[in-house]
């Protein structure tokens, strides 16, 4: 979810009446802060939720809680429902969403707002985190983003060269969900500058398609993920989320359900923009390892030639902190 809230309600209800936290909730993407009582507190240009303010409970909205099955048909659908059960669990929201009620879940950490806002593959209407200190409004900004993560502006660079390396270890992220045609992640051996490598969802004479993976390339690669932030490939995982980007920049999260490191033959790519940015990755040489051409297909490094055209991602220069954008001199070469 990002900062532009998407039609879903996140509402933040700082543990004290901090300026602090309200500013960190409103970075995070909250799109309501909670405040129970008159403040004279500067809500950074979210709506207030509480007395007097944008949503208020019996006017906007009606606060209920769920014990057993018989209470949640206490609940209407003409307004917004905050529920809290007693004992924290899925099963009422997702009754409740069956029955076409606007459901605020109340949660009180980013993994209850992620499991929320994510049940029956639709979600709850919003998420009411209660007495958040800085740590959580900082995870659930890490779970907004992605769940929903910003698009990703791509541009064209030109192969200039295509050679050999010789046996390294690759690595091969299978995800838990299918890729589209003109789908990948994005991969680079330099932090600020990606090629976005194309998933193996395309039809081969010689082998199976296989829509969930993408072969990214060597273990000391940069693999995007979501909140702006690297991983090298040889650390992904089972669990870890991966950033799924198409042709047109348009984003979405995956996590890995495992990460294939094998010895193969590599070979280094290269490319160049129209403003003299080089990008470089060492990928696997095969037919089945592709990039992304500007009309959004997918082109195998064996039969990329220089001056070809492909997609590619250009970040702000500077350097990594375990995978965190910071601002210092770098020079990769």
């Amino acid at each position: 979810m990002s900062k532009n809230a998407t039609r879903k309600h996140i509402w933040v209800e700082p543990a004290r009446a901090d300026q602090a936290l309200i500013q960190a909730a409103q970075s995070a993407g909250a799109t309501a802060i909670v405040l129970s009582e008159k403040h004279e507190l500067d809500t950074a240009g979210l709506a207030r939720v509480g007395p007097g303010g944008a949503f208020e409970e019996g006017r906007d909205f009606n606060r209920y809680r769920i014990e057993r099955e018989a209470d949640e048909e206490r609940v209407p659908r003409e307004r917004l429902a905050v529920i809290e059960p007693a004992d924290w669990t899925i099963i009422p929201a997702e009754n409740l969403i069956s029955r076409g009620v606007q459901v605020i879940q109340v949660v009180d950490d980013a993994e209850q707002a992620k499991l929320a806002l994510t049940i029956m593959e639709q979600g709850v209407a919003g998420i009411w985190l209660r007495q958040a200190d800085a740590a959580t409004i900082k995870a659930l900004a890490d779970v907004l983003a992605q769940l929903d993560p910003e698009p990703v502006a791509l541009t064209t660079a030109r192969i200039t060269s295509i050679a050999p390396v010789g046996m390294g270890d690759r690595s091969c992220l299978d995800l838990i969900g299918q890729l589209d045609l003109g789908e990948g992640l994005l991969v680079g051996s330099f932090n600020h500058a990606r090629f976005l490598i194309h998933s193996e969802n395309v039809d081969n004479p010689h082998c199976g398609a296989r829509p969930f993976r993408v072969n990214a390339g060597a273990v000391h690669g940069y693999v995007v993920t979501p909140g702006d932030q690297v991983r090298y490939l040889a650390e992904m995982g089972s669990g870890d989320p991966a950033l799924v980007v198409d042709g047109e920049g348009r984003a979405r999260t995956l996590a890995v359900g495992r990460n294939k490191i094998e010895r193969r033959p590599m070979v280094l790519v290269e490319a160049v923009d129209d403003e003299g940015n080089r990008f470089s990755a060492i990928v696997q040489h095969a037919e089945t390892i592709r990039l992304v051409s500007p009309k959004g297909q997918a082109v195998s490094v064996v039969d990329l030639a220089p001056g070809d055209p492909v997609r590619v991602s250009l970040a702000a220069r500077g350097g990594r902190h375990f995978g965190r954008r910071i601002e210092e001199t770098i020079l990769e070469r």
